[in-house]
């Protein structure tokens, strides 16, 4: 025997509102509708689901068994209209490099909000797990299309109450023996590691960092100095900003947004992403 999801519906209304006008009043329909709905499925079950008195209504235990399951039907049936009607959720994976700060790919997040509304964002940990990539020009991929969005040069993140603040800036020659911080996961290390050793520079390195933001915490904390890009010093507290001199390699990054040239979706939210992100780009590279 098939019910009626409408008598259901009268049904639940005249259970939560225990009055048939006022189950009336919420589905918008006459009293005797809610009346002949309610009678249909005692009949159609052969028990009485509500005591009637001038008071309004009491369900009966046969009323207090039938309301869940009326309840469960009518969400299902809504959720099976909807799962046909509506179009399938977009999914975006979104990759993020491992030296950009969750500050700095926030307005990135808000703009595919507005221009992929509805969408599922994924974040991946690889790049080839994502169709969209926030990383340097020299880390994207071979068949990728990249947009740029800002250059900006490394430099010196000194903690506060280091002896080494009172500098003005900082020679490579000058961190012979100087508390350095790794970043292994940086594009820039390895050129790094090499410009210091060809110039016979050891550094006393004394901590390595897994992620930016840790890296900006240790700081903080005195372990050490850390070359960084520019627009991350923002970001840290209890330190100062000292740049690098000009050497033999300029040390920048320039960052954009990266797809597949073949995937047309993806490299058609480019250039509209890129210009949102520029207007929005960190304040320690606004000037």
């Amino acid at each position: 025997m098939l019910f009626d999801l409408r008598a259901l519906g009268y049904f639940v209304a005249a259970f939560e509102e225990r009055s048939v006008t006022a189950a009336a009043r919420r589905c918008f329909v006459a009293q005797p509708s809610i009346s002949m709905a309610i009678k249909g499925l005692e009949e159609a079950l052969g028990t009485v689901l509500f005591e009637r008195s001038r008071s309004g209504l009491a369900p009966t235990p046969a009323g207090e068994r039938l309301y869940p399951r009326a309840c469960s039907l009518l969400a299902q049936s809504t959720a099976m209209v909807r799962d046909f009607r509506d179009s399938p959720r977009a999914t975006l994976g979104l990759y993020l490099q491992d030296d950009v700060l969750v500050h700095t790919a926030a307005p990135l997040l808000a703009l595919l909000d507005q221009h992929l509304p509805g969408a599922t964002l994924r974040l991946t940990a690889s790049r080839d797990k994502a169709q969209l990539g926030l990383v340097a020009e020299g880390c994207r991929r071979a068949g990728d299309v990249f947009v740029p969005l800002w250059r900006e040069p490394y430099v010196m993140l000194v903690p506060e109450s280091h002896p080494l603040r009172f500098r003005k800036s900082f020679a490579w020659d000058d961190l012979q023996g100087m508390p350095l911080i790794e970043r292994p996961y940086c594009p820039q290390q390895q050129s790094f590691a090499r410009l210091l050793a060809e110039r016979g520079v050891v550094p006393d390195v004394r901590a390595s960092a897994a992620r930016e933001e840790l890296l900006l915490h240790m700081v903080e904390l005195g372990l050490g100095l850390a070359m960084v890009p520019a627009s991350h010093a923002h970001h840290a507290r209890r330190t100062v900003v000292r740049p690098l001199e000009a050497g033999p390699v300029a040390f920048e990054r320039h960052l954009g947004l990266a797809c597949a040239a073949h995937d047309g979706a993806t490299r058609a939210l480019l250039e509209p992403l890129a210009a949102g992100m520029r207007a929005r780009r960190p304040q320690a590279l606004a000037a």
